[in-house]
């Protein structure tokens, strides 16, 4: 081994004085022969090959166990692996720097090391398939202090260029993390702008007090719409909520809101708030009167304007509900080596994290991301930054959403460039739309109802961005008049497998189920008519074919917060009656179309494959289809309902890939959609 020693001073075990010693004498790097303890990988093929030379570590998970109540290091692995199934914690314990992954080759990253008991090792969870991702159960060497100023590292010297998370954050530690993120932002970031300005106050604000005001007094400020800074909370209210706004306190609320009545959830936002200088901070439950119908909907049509114009948004990420609170005093275990470095964990990748984040679950919370430049996450384990250039974690992750197709990465990018394209005055694409809806169909709500108006705030913004001669572009029950074709062309969302390089439905995918909500919410041709995850086609094709002549809305055109808007579509084009054979196995979802019923569901020439029915997917049935677009022999057609009245109801979207039915058994005909 070369000569490069490390003083440790933190309170390790011999055994992790060893390892540690031994990777920074190494400089990281396999060698031919090693001291006492590592054990090269078999010459032989074995399943435990890719885990490469590992360091012999504690014997058993009970001897790591009693291990960790003195050292530091064991610590931080036994909180991290302990928590595994038993079948797991089979053999000795082994620290594998040198490991093999699919996903990145052989390990290159300095100071970044596997765990994992030996007989045991195949069962192991890799976690993320993202390229470049590191497996579940690593750990790395991070740095505990500040790089020198002007010191350059090299990306693979990760032990030098990855900063530990502290374990607790105070307020003062946050604000510093905030500045320094804004400073970033300020000097290098041209997408987010030199200067922070001050926006209209909304309707009401909590007026936490000038500065040096007792901490306890504060209240609810009905503004004059004055310039001032303000921040806004995003979270999750989980069930009912302690102490929130109505008709009856409003006005005593006005002098005094008391502290202590309020869930934790706005008690750290106050604090947080607070910390960062700033007076005003928006609550949805505190400022919006919840009794009042007339003020919940005036106020739900300004969420565009609130969110838009915060000077930073709160986003309580992991909290499931208002009394859980978001500042957590023990995040993740940080092990001390020196002064200089530590040893914790590898947090999970940002895409897997994300999606499962109660937060990002829920249906209001989408716009309040989407709209707002600056975000402030507060995770379980790790803050994070969000703006209009990037996301950065606490642990020195970046990520652009540039590239990949999660749906997390496809959000970034799609809030990027709405951000950006809004702030310059720009026309924002009718796709990014559709991107928004298929990211906001995976959300969930407590009220049923609130679907369509939860997205009032995205939809004012893309009003507002696809003006023309002064007029907003027309909102019609979630999608637009102005490129209605295509927002028409949806379908349950089936599950294209990562690799599969041909977009398409075939007989054997997995398609997500949908539902009906307990009351009509729209008209069937609107995607908000279901609940469930939903694919826009417009996204992935072109060669729209059918023309619109009309649409009537009987109920709330533009009417953004309108929760049951209803009316009829009336197009043209290539139209054919056909009959719906359901799958023939148990368990799959498409199913085929076919001219007349005993038709062969194998004849080409007279079917179309790739039949999703909406709702009711096993019943054989005949049906009614509109061509929407075609391109070369693929066909995209929705499936129809006719009712008595002579009008259709939609039921499904077909995808018919490499058709060979003669064109000449479609009718050109109009009809109405209901």
């Amino acid at each position: 081994m070369s000569s490069k020693p490390i003083s440790i001073t933190g309170a390790l075990c011999e055994l992790c004085r060893q390892f540690i010693s031994d990777l920074f004498s190494s400089n990281f790097t396999r060698q031919d022969t090693y001291p006492s303890r590592w054990r090269p990988e078999d010459e032989d093929y074995t399943p435990e090959k890719s885990w490469g030379d590992g360091f012999h570590h504690h014997e058993t998970i009970a001897a790591l166990a009693e291990s960790a109540r003195t050292c530091e290091i064991c610590e931080v692995l036994h909180a991290d692996l302990s928590p595994l199934d038993q079948a797991l914690h089979q053999g000795w314990l082994g620290l594998y720097p040198f490991y093999t992954s699919s996903r990145i080759g052989p390990n290159r990253n300095k100071g970044v090391f596997r765990a994992g008991f030996r007989n045991s090792l195949v069962k192991m969870p890799l976690g993320s398939i993202d390229i470049g991702s590191i497996p579940l159960h690593s750990f790395q060497i991070c740095r505990i202090g500040p790089l020198k100023v002007g010191e350059k590292v090299p990306y693979l010297d990760t032990y030098r260029r990855s900063p530990a998370v502290k374990p607790t954050l105070t307020p003062r530690d946050i604000a510093g993390k905030v500045a320094n993120w804004q400073r970033e932002c300020r000097d290098n970031h041209r997408n987010c702008g030199k200067e922070i300005p001050d926006h209209d106050l909304p309707t009401r604000v909590i007026d936490l007090g000038e500065e040096g005001a007792p901490a306890s007094h504060i209240r609810l400020y009905e503004s004059h719409h004055e310039k001032a800074p303000y921040a806004a909370l995003s979270h999750c209210w989980g069930g009912a909520i302690p102490s929130i706004t109505l008709s009856s306190n409003k006005t005593a609320r006005t002098h005094s809101l008391p502290i202590d009545s309020l869930p934790q959830n706005f008690k750290d936002a106050i604090e947080v708030t607070r910390a960062l200088g700033i007076r005003y901070l928006w609550i949805d439950a505190l400022c919006i009167i919840q009794d009042s119908k007339a003020d919940w909907f005036r106020e739900a049509g300004k969420m565009s304007s609130v969110y838009a114009g915060a000077t930073i948004v709160l986003s309580a990420l992991d909290s499931p509900a208002s009394t859980a609170g978001f500042l957590k005093p023990d995040r993740v275990p940080l092990a001390t080596v020196n002064a200089e470095y530590g040893v914790q964990k590898v947090l999970p990748g940002l895409n897997e994290y994300l999606e499962a984040c109660p937060l990002v679950t829920r249906g209001w919370c989408m716009q309040e991301r989407l709209l707002a430049p600056r975000i402030l996450h507060f995770g379980r384990e790790q803050l994070f930054w969000e703006c209009r250039s990037l996301f950065r974690a606490e642990d020195g992750q970046e990520f652009t959403g540039d590239g990949g197709a999660h749906v997390t990465a496809l959000f970034v990018r799609t809030r990027k460039r709405i951000g950006v394209a809004s702030a310059r005055g720009e026309q924002v694409d009718w796709k990014d739309w559709y991107q928004l809806l298929e990211e906001y169909t995976t959300r969930h709500f407590t009220v049923s109802t609130d679907k369509l108006p939860a997205l009032a705030g995205a939809a004012s913004l893309f009003r507002r961005a696809n003006a023309k001669d002064g007029a907003g572009a027309t909102y019609i029950a979630g999608l637009w008049k102005e490129d209605l074709a295509r927002g028409l062309l949806w379908c349950a969302h089936y599950y294209h497998g990562p690799g599969r390089k041909v977009w398409g439905i075939s007989p054997t995918d997995r398609i997500s189920q949908l539902s009906k909500p307990p009351e009509k919410r729209a008209p069937s041709w609107s995607w908000a008519t279901l609940d469930g995850h939903l694919d826009f086609w417009a996204l992935k094709i072109g060669g729209f074919v059918v023309e619109v002549l009309d649409v009537k809305m009987s109920k709330s055109e533009n009417e953004l917060t309108e929760a049951f808007p209803d009316g009829v579509v009336k197009l043209k084009g290539l139209v054919a009656q056909m009959f719906y054979h359901a799958p023939q196995e148990s368990g799959y979802d498409v199913g085929t179309l076919a001219f007349r019923q005993p038709d062969s569901v194998s004849d080409a020439s007279n079917t179309l494959n790739g039949c999703v029915m909406d709702l009711d997917r096993r019943t054989p049935r005949y049906c009614w289809v509109l061509l929407m677009a075609k391109s070369n022999n693929d066909w995209y057609l929705l499936v129809l309902h006719k009712v008595d009245d002579g009008s259709f109801r939609r039921i499904g979207m077909c995808t018919a890939k490499g058709v060979r039915v003669d064109p000449s058994r479609f009718e050109t005909r109009e009809v109405e959609i209901a």
